[in-house]
């Protein structure tokens, strides 16, 4: 049984069944087996591509079996292969199914060793109509179906953003080629990285937004990079960048970053101020502090301080305190679905109201801490309209004092389209190449 297989068939169980994250998961089983750097990014695609393409891969299992009380490891082992076959062309089929009749046997399901090569084998024969069915989703059925997004958002979205717009939005969930990183100003240029990495025989092309970022292919497991180790360079993509200069800190000032874990938004701060005044980074948990202490010590910064703190609990020590106030508020995470293909799995519009609830509640605390004349910005990496715009608009008629902030200053000129009035933008990953992002910028006035 191919080890490699056998670990990517674990990591999609532990995911779909267990409700496993699945970057966790594949970081434990990463590491619990320490594989090749060629093995681990196999896995990786393997996990990654089936579960980006799992609505569409169901759908056509349900087409060639009757797969209602499946066993859960055979269902797996199913979607598995079947993906190999439909979207992996340097994989011969005859090897994706063999694979998985051997990760029956493995797994103890030998008396099922020929439904699965038979209904493998059946979609082999027929992928070229199967894959041509997926091009061209004309209504939002097919658009939820064949990508797997509920049906009420994939509505949501065309009600807000027109037809064309989501189906640009739905296709782009399954654009993972390529990593952005950040160079620590602090410790080398842009350029000095480029060819530190191509030493290592990473290829990179630098981004079409921003001087100090790269977009990388074929970099592996990042954390065992020994330039990552060193702080050089961190993973940071051009939407959390932008944030950033958006906030636009300045050498100091007093900054609070809410909802900072893992903490490359404060580390960026920091940057930027010069390493000057100071970065107060809370978070609600113990582990998710510790976490950017980790990323703060790994890139040498010196003026950050971090603190467990609920976002919603008002400090009074804090009252009135701060130049700038950054919320990068919890989210559904919907305009990152191609980073984090299972999210998908959970999306669930029972749960949005208490979602809608808590980021509320962050923002009507933290508005406290801002000085007057000070700068609150409010940041999600979803495309949701009542995550993003509406709460702002719903806050700026509750408290007249914050008004809308021109972010003309920060804002690339190749990204002026994603203004959505004053103060206020949304990005798309189909439309801009980056994370779906809301970012809104306020000044507290003296009324």
């Amino acid at each position: 049984m191919d080890k490699v297989r056998k670990t990517a068939l674990i990591i999609l169980k532990q995911v779909n069944e267990d409700r496993k994250y699945a970057n966790i998961s594949l970081k434990e089983n990463l590491d619990k087996f320490r594989f090749q750097e060629r093995d681990a990014s196999f896995i990786t695609q393997l996990v990654y591509g089936t579960l980006e393409n799992q609505a569409f891969i169901d759908n056509v299992l349900r087409r060639y079996a009757k797969m209602k009380g499946v066993n859960p490891w055979v269902e797996n082992i199913l979607r598995l292969g079947c993906y190999q076959i439909l979207y992996l062309d340097r994989v011969p089929d005859s090897a994706a199914c063999n694979e998985s009749v051997k990760l029956c046997t493995g797994f103890g399901f030998n008396a099922l060793k020929g439904f699965v090569n038979g209904v493998l084998r059946n979609i082999s024969r027929n992928k070229e109509e199967l894959k041509a069915s997926k091009q061209s989703p004309v209504d939002t059925g097919s658009l939820s179906s064949l990508f797997g997004i509920p049906l009420w958002l994939v509505e949501l979205w065309v009600e807000e953003y027109g037809i064309q717009s989501v189906r640009d939005i739905v296709k782009s969930t399954m654009d993972t080629n390529f990593t952005t990183i950040r160079v620590n100003g602090v410790k080398m240029t842009r350029d000095e990285l480029v060819d530190a990495l191509e030493q290592q025989g990473i290829d990179s092309t630098k981004s079409p937004y921003f001087d100090n970022a790269l977009r990388v292919n074929g970099i592996g497991n990042i954390q065992l990079n020994p330039l990552y180790k060193k702080g050089m360079f961190t993973v940071q993509g051009e939407s959390s960048i932008l944030v950033c200069k958006i906030l636009a800190p300045k050498p100091g000032e007093r900054i609070l970053d809410a909802c900072s874990a893992p903490g490359g938004k404060a580390i960026y701060i920091a940057e930027l101020m010069n390493m000057s005044g100071k970065v107060y980074a809370h978070d609600i948990h113990d582990h998710r502090v510790e976490l950017i202490n980790k990323n703060v010590e790994r890139m040498g910064m010196k003026n950050i301080e971090t603190r467990v703190q609920d976002a919603t609990i008002f400090n009074p020590k804090m009252e009135d305190s701060m130049d700038r106030v950054l919320i990068d508020a919890p989210c559904s995470g919907w305009g990152v679905l191609h980073k984090k293909p299972d999210i998908r799995l959970r999306i669930e519009k029972k749960s949005m109201e208490s979602l809608y609830r808590l980021q509320w509640d962050i923002l009507d605390n933290c508005r406290r801490y801002v000085k007057p004349g000070g700068i609150l910005v409010y940041s999600t990496c979803t495309i949701n309209p009542w995550e993003n715009h509406k709460v702002i608009e719903k806050f700026i008629r509750k408290y007249p004092e914050f008004v809308m902030e021109d972010l003309s200053r920060e804002l690339p000129q190749n990204l002026r389209d994603a203004l959505m009035g004053e103060g206020m933008i949304q990005l798309f990953p189909g439309r801009h190449g980056v994370d779906g992002f809301f970012i809104a910028k306020m000044r507290r006035t003296v009324l």
